[in-house]
């Protein structure tokens, strides 16, 4: 048995996708697929319900997820106690969503940098739940991510403490018209079929843009005209007047200002955002001394300031 076999599995179990799990872990789907089959010819019995879509766990995939988590955290874990670390760069590893890291991560961590000395760091950037994975499998020391009550997280509160460094908002966002008019107004979401960019459904900002659809009273018909797991893209084509994008409010600001964006509907097709940062009681142990100390002393004094 293979512990890249394990990782595979736990990756499945996140993103519920074949495509997108061998995407995150850089291999072909078919031989993606056959690490999984060999997992389960070593168990001895099938762990992911194939005949469902998307595929899920077995009950005996669910009872497994618990022992494959904790084998792969104690091996991981067990290197380092080993000297891993001796060989490798040292600085604390940073697991920041591609959102985050390319629109708050380096204004916050020059901040951090100013209260802590010698600071160094490793950035990781990906989605979202393959961060949590990421955590849950000690592979980095802290985690940067989006959270909110429409898509809750895998992370139990007493395992891996979090700090709220900020807020933010999911919103609707569309290029206005050449006279400056609502190009897609969401007011008429009943009558119009709305072009619409949108996130595959198995991502954490795709969950979100579901559950805001779904708990909304009116019941659009939506046409998705373009599918990215990246929102810098659904950014760019949004602003090329594509069709209407959910994107955070502060990635959107500047545009909003200017007037290269509008918001496409109101309060009720929005949905509030969390930032924080999450890290284990393992792994603070680990920490730079009193860095999640910082952490929370910097959170502190920024909100005082505010």
């Amino acid at each position: 048995m293979d512990i890249e076999w394990l990782e595979d599995f736990l990756v499945l179990s996140e993103l519920s996708s074949f495509t997108r799990a061998a995407q995150s872990r850089n291999v072909t789907q078919s031989a993606f697929s056959r690490r999984i089959r060999s997992l389960e010819e070593w168990v001895g019995i099938p762990l992911i319900d194939r005949d469902t879509v998307p595929p899920r766990l077995t009950m005996a995939g669910y009872l497994f997820r618990d022992t494959a988590r904790e084998m792969v955290k104690q091996l991981h874990e067990t290197r380092m106690a080993l000297g891993h670390r001796n060989y490798a760069f040292s600085g604390t590893k940073f697991f920041v969503s591609h959102t985050l890291a390319a629109h708050f991560f380096s204004d916050w961590i020059l901040k951090l940098n100013n209260r802590v000395n010698g600071l160094k760091f490793e950035l990781i950037t990906g989605e979202t739940y393959e961060g949590i994975l990421s955590l849950s499998n000690a592979r980095c020391d802290l985690l940067m991510i989006y959270s909110s009550p429409l898509a809750p997280m895998t992370l139990e509160d007493k395992a891996f403490p979090s700090i709220f460094l900020g807020g933010d908002r999911l919103v609707p966002v569309v290029a206005p018209t050449e006279s400056g008019e609502l190009r897609y107004p969401l007011l008429d979401a009943k009558s119009r079929n709305l072009p619409v960019l949108s996130y595959p459904p198995d991502t954490f900002f795709g969950r979100l843009c579901n559950g805001i659809v779904r708990f909304t009273s009116s019941h659009p018909q939506f046409n998705v005209v373009a599918q990215s797991s990246s929102s810098r893209v659904l950014h760019s084509l949004a602003l090329n007047g594509i069709g209407i994008a959910w994107l955070p409010e502060r990635t959107v600001k500047a545009d909003l200002l200017a007037n290269r964006l509008m918001l496409a509907g109101s309060e009720a097709w929005t949905c509030h955002l969390e930032i924080r940062v999450y890290t284990s009681g393992e792994r603070a142990r680990l920490l730079k001394p009193n860095l999640w100390q910082n952490i929370k002393g910097l959170q502190e004094s920024s909100a005082l300031v505010a």
